[in-house]
């Protein structure tokens, strides 16, 4: 559960969840699984969120975003929290409301409809070099002071590798 009183400055990683492959039209779009390289951005992803020793992983009930961060879950031995508010197509308002409440180093993952609307919301960009991405796999980190959201930081697969596994970066 959300604390009562969340901590006044707190950061907050927003994830768009990892590739899914082609988009499908049906209704069971929401149980789209992530493809081959969506599991390896997620494997990254949790390497890079380990760090965060994240206090609640929440992330929107669709199969590719709790696929996103299963393995940063499984490396934390924490629990991956459905929630509904994170859905595509769900109120920007909510969303907002749900990060404001998140502790501090929480992680959420989401969809790039989702971002879209809160790229439009949040009160700052601080020191960003370049335009707001969008990128599959991408992390936004947000600061909360008091109810005001600051998007600090965004970070981006980038089309190189280690070994065989893809490299991100800060941006």
């Amino acid at each position: 559960m959300a604390p009562t009183h969340p901590e006044k400055h707190a950061r907050i990683h927003v994830v768009r969840h990892a590739d899914a492959g082609v988009r499908g039209h049906g209704p069971d779009d929401h149980l789209r699984p992530l493809s081959p390289g969506g599991h390896a951005r997620a494997e990254v992803l949790a390497e890079l969120l380990e760090l965060t020793s994240a206090s609640r992983i929440v992330s929107s009930p669709y199969v590719r975003c709790v696929q996103t961060v299963e393995p940063l879950a499984a490396r934390q031995r924490r629990s991956v929290e459905l929630s509904d508010i994170l859905a595509e197509g769900a109120s920007v308002e909510a969303m907002v409301h749900l990060l404001r409440r998140l502790p501090d180093g929480s992680v959420a993952c989401t969809h790039g409809d989702m971002l879209g609307e809160l790229a439009k919301i949040v009160d700052s960009v601080d020191g960003l070099d370049g335009p707001i991405s969008f990128d599959k796999g991408g992390v936004w980190v947000l600061t909360r002071n008091g109810d005001a959201l600051s998007l600090v930081e965004q970070m981006r697969v980038t089309s190189g590798y280690v070994g065989d596994r893809p490299v991100m970066m800060a941006r």
